[in-house]
């Protein structure tokens, strides 16, 4: 990402706000919401035929949800990591002093109880009643185990790539949770998600898994051998991901682009990940390997905009590429890694 921003020590002076910022890492947000967008428009051309934001509260709710439980990680990891902060970060908001270490862990865990009750409540304000109408709250729920297990738990452990996946994963499914039609025989379903919804967010889960395995160590210099398993892993995902055009999923088809325009589209978005991946491979300094991490999450608004595009109108792929003017204007100012 040829205008990221600089990754030399911000200062730790300015207002408040801006500490709450970067504690929650604000850019970062627009990648869950392409999540919750691009998820509803599948849903919803599925089970209408026409792909739209209808019932608007509904997906106001789910929005709101995923920033509450995103933004509750961010906060959260940063919480347990204060210790290795203050040695390698002592600019982040909390090791500095702008933020009280106890103040955010409050804030962190209100946060993910809100986006689990507006998740929860989203269900019974489907108007449909044929809508599976607990599988929002159990989604959300399952996200929120997922966010408290990396950040608490496993973010030192070989497993943490895996928790950070499920999470990209459990939030795609936050987005196609609420329908007035679920996946029918003979498409394979797990709690009324269809094949092609899966592979979507099994897909993209799979590519943040790689994009955290390349990303452990990016505030020292990391290994080869760690950039270049991530690096696959990564490439795993964006295969899942171009696959879907070739199952016969009544959930996600890709009806707007023939086969070869889905492949190239999906080849074209990820030349600019495997520059920054093999740069950074090439000589793994921080500064390569931040810049190849914050290539990769802006990438999920263009593989998110490609599969609206591909499954519901080129006018809905736009709607999500919007996403990155907000992300890259607070970008300047605010931290994504």
């Amino acid at each position: 990402m040829s205008d990221a921003p600089s990754t030399s020590a911000p200062s730790t002076t300015g207002p408040p706000w801006l500490a709450y910022m970067k504690l929650f890492r604000l850019p970062n947000v627009f990648t869950a919401w392409a999540d919750i967008i691009m998820g509803f428009l599948v849903v919803s051309s599925f089970s209408t035929g026409s792909p739209s934001l209808a019932p608007l509260l509904v997906f106001l709710c789910l929005l709101g949800a995923s920033s509450l439980i995103y933004t509750a990680g961010m906060i959260l990891n940063d919480y347990y990591d204060r210790e290795i902060d203050r040695e390698q970060r002592p600019d982040r908001p909390i090791p500095s002093g702008q933020i009280s270490a106890r103040g955010a862990c409050l804030l962190g865990y209100l946060f993910l109880a809100l986006g689990l009750l507006i998740a929860t409540v989203a269900g019974y304000l489907y108007p449909d009643t044929t809508a599976m109408s607990w599988r929002g709250g159990l989604i959300a729920l399952l996200l929120c185990v997922m966010v408290i297990a990396y950040d608490a738990v496993l973010k030192r452990t070989p497993t943490a790539p895996l928790a950070m996946g499920g999470c990209r994963f459990f939030n795609l499914l936050l987005g196609m949770s609420l329908a007035g039609q679920v996946v029918d025989s003979p498409d394979f379903a797990v709690l009324g998600y269809g094949t092609g919804q899966l592979m979507v967010a099994g897909g993209l889960g799979l590519f943040i898994t790689g994009v955290t395995w390349f990303a452990r160590t990016e505030a020292v210099e990391s290994s080869r051998g760690q950039l270049i398993g991530g690096g696959l892993v990564m490439l795993l995902g964006i295969c899942l991901l171009a696959g879907v055009a070739e199952v016969e999923s009544p959930v996600v088809r890709v009806k707007e682009l023939d086969p070869l325009g889905w492949y190239g589209l999906i080849v074209l978005l990820s030349l600019a990940n495997a520059r920054r991946v093999v740069l950074a491979i090439h000589k793994p300094v921080p500064e390569n390997v931040q810049v190849a991490v914050k290539q990769a999450l802006l990438s999920l608004i263009f593989y998110n905009a490609a599969v609206a595009l591909a499954v519901c109108g080129t006018l809905w792929g736009v709607v999500i590429v919007a996403l990155l003017i907000p992300m890259l204007g607070l970008g300047r100012w605010v931290y994504s890694t």
